[in-house]
């Protein structure tokens, strides 16, 4: 293989935006070599077979060539394919932006990359979508290095049930007198067991709270959306 190009490498568009005039710039998540960023020649010209294909949601195998941190499409070949309906797809996006966060340029991972496929496949189901959310926040923490060990606290004491407990930074599970989460939530949330729309609501603050710490201020423009097409459900 050329030592500049990459043939047929598994993986999803999480973002397009036009360039140019007939130009498309691509975030894409690849199986082995993490988040890459490429630029398609002429897909928006109105002769182009390439163009559907490079659509969030779809897996494809991607070959690209360049030097340079942004990459050149050479050809995309169509392998399947999410439907995402209604909430499932303002989910999907925001998936996609919590990925195209935690996964960086030119750092492999495999395990997030299947994870995204797993988590897709769920939010298609259209089953329990809020709970496909949480559990795939809480594997993509653990899959970035930086897992919360929720069947234990902070003092290494097990989590119990009916004590309350906070999320504390660099830290971990803090039991506290009303705290914001339950022993219950977090040994559901441990066990990866079914969530209860208790135990959802309390999941949902948590793993925010988490993701928070690591986002570092930056706001997501899907969750705001999100939160909006929720209000009208």
């Amino acid at each position: 293989m050329d030592g500049d190009a990459v043939y047929l490498q598994p993986a999803f568009v999480l973002q397009h935006r036009p360039y140019r005039e007939t130009s498309v710039l691509l975030d894409v998540l690849t199986r082995d070599f993490g988040l890459v960023s490429i630029l398609a020649k002429g897909v928006r010209k109105p002769k182009s077979k390439t163009a559907g294909l490079l659509m969030p949601f779809s897996a494809l195998k991607l070959s690209y060539v360049g030097k340079h941190e942004l990459k050149v499409l050479a050809d995309a070949e169509y392998v399947d394919s999410y439907s995402l309906q209604r909430l499932a797809l303002y989910c999907g996006f925001y998936v996609n932006e919590l990925v195209g966060i935690f996964v960086h340029k030119a750092d492999p991972q495999p395990g997030i990359f299947a994870l995204y496929i797993h988590c897709l496949h769920e939010l298609s189901a259209a089953q329990n979508i809020e709970q496909t959310l949480r559990y795939f926040e809480l594997d993509l923490l653990r899959e970035a290095g930086y897992a919360v060990d929720l069947a234990y606290d902070a003092n290494g004491e097990p989590i119990a049930a009916g004590r309350r407990y906070n999320f504390v930074a660099d830290y971990g599970m803090a039991q506290a007198d009303g705290g914001a989460v339950g022993g219950d939530t977090l040994a559901l949330l441990a066990g990866r067991s079914e969530l209860p729309a208790a135990a959802l609501a309390e999941a949902k603050a948590l793993l925010r709270k988490m993701l928070d710490v690591h986002l570092q201020g930056r706001h997501l423009r899907s969750r705001a959306v999100l939160a909006k097409i929720i209000k009208r459900l």
